[in-house]
């Protein structure tokens, strides 16, 4: 992992870069070079590698062969297991954020935004999901960036995704279905997998979303006009995202305050019983 810089930047807030699967890093510094050089002059931006070794992915192979360890976010993507093993996951890995974080000396409260790619950018909007259910390290968390985000093109993993989604919108009290997080996307015309990109932002609150298209494939924006655009969506975000304010129903803070805290070692089986009990089920 790597942060651009050597020193903590005091003053200004974190966002939390997370590459693709079979990716590092150092790798996505690399791919992200362009975009980066611009939004290190806003935000303290700190890159981590993924958990989980696996190998390269897509479009690593060959031009970053001379960069070894490639490492992927999610496991259980790949496999049919149950929601609340699916769950477990993401809370895992956000302990393990929180774990990469804190030896770099972050403060949680300066986390304000992560940036995903691929597998990454869902694992972004997991994180603000996971803030928007009440279950986060970073209290200051309010928006993030999905690039190129998808399952490669498996209809199963979106509709679970679709159905995770709805189940956090009632939480919350949105009752509309729809992801209620603030998110910027962005998806490449030629990106093999671009049908699930627009569908993911589809999934998402149309007031608390903002999406381009950029004609490349499944990279991060790298010609001068996309990433300007980019950096555009990216503002407009942050700055909508810090008009909203952060509110629940009634109804569903009841809900809220009955969960126990998984990330502080609260039973996760308690906490799905605790949702049934409310009719929302995953």
């Amino acid at each position: 992992m790597l942060r651009k810089g050597t020193k903590v930047k005091a003053d200004r807030p974190v966002m939390v870069m997370l590459h693709g699967s079979g990716s590092s890093s150092a790798i996505f510094g690399m791919q992200t070079h362009f975009v980066a050089r611009e939004l290190s002059r806003t935000y303290d931006l700190v890159f981590l590698d993924a958990p989980t070794p696996c190998a390269p992915g897509p479009g690593v192979l060959p031009l970053f062969a001379g960069v070894p360890g490639y490492y992927r976010w999610l496991t259980t993507i790949d496999h049919p297991v149950s929601s609340t093993m699916r769950v477990a996951e993401l809370f895992n890995i956000a302990r393990y954020i929180e774990t990469q974080l804190d030896t770099q000396g972050i403060n949680p409260a300066k986390v304000e935004a992560f940036f995903g790619f691929s597998q990454g950018a869902l694992v972004a909007m997991a994180m603000l999901g996971l803030r928007q259910a009440g279950q986060s390290a970073w209290d200051n968390l309010r928006f993030c960036v999905a690039i190129g985000a998808g399952t490669t093109g498996n209809e199963a993993q979106l509709a679970g995704i679709e159905k995770m989604f709805a189940m956090l919108s009632g939480l919350v009290g949105r009752g509309d279905g729809k992801f209620p997080g603030y998110t910027a996307h962005a998806v490449g015309t030629k990106d093999l997998w671009y049908g699930d990109g627009k569908r993911l932002a589809t999934m998402c609150a149309g007031d608390r979303t903002m999406s381009m298209d950029y004609r490349d494939g499944h990279v991060v924006p790298r010609q001068k006009a996309d990433v300007s655009r980019l950096l555009m969506l990216i503002d407009s975000m942050d700055r909508k995202s810090k008009s909203g304010a952060f509110s629940t129903e009634d109804s569903s803070s009841a809900v809220l305050n009955s969960l126990p805290s998984v990330l502080d070692g609260g039973d996760i089986e308690q906490a799905m019983a605790v949702l049934a009990e409310y009719g929302i089920t995953v």
